[in-house]
């Protein structure tokens, strides 16, 4: 399922102050996604994966991929009854 068809996990809160494209990488990186992976998904490069990583963790006060993944899942970014573990 790629990433614009998780449009219905996605949280559409306006507490969250995070930025669409954001929300998809957070989305991405808590599905697994490497940041090889989300550039090549997004169509951008390694490096601007990079900048959105570190500022996604800066704005969320989180630290690695693992506090990126809980994040997503209690706020609604990834809804996992609806991920297929084929997109993992």
């Amino acid at each position: 399922m790629p990433l614009d068809n998780l449009a219905s996990g996605l949280s559409h809160s306006s507490q969250l102050p995070l930025t669409p494209r954001e929300r998809q990488v957070l989305q991405a990186l808590a599905m697994g996604k490497s940041n090889k992976m989300i550039a090549h998904i997004l169509s951008i490069s390694m490096y601007t994966v990079d900048g959105y990583v570190k500022e996604i963790y800066r704005k969320l006060g989180i630290r690695n991929r693992t506090m990126a993944t809980l994040f997503a899942v209690q706020h609604g970014i990834l809804n996992l009854n609806h991920l297929d573990m084929a997109d993992l």
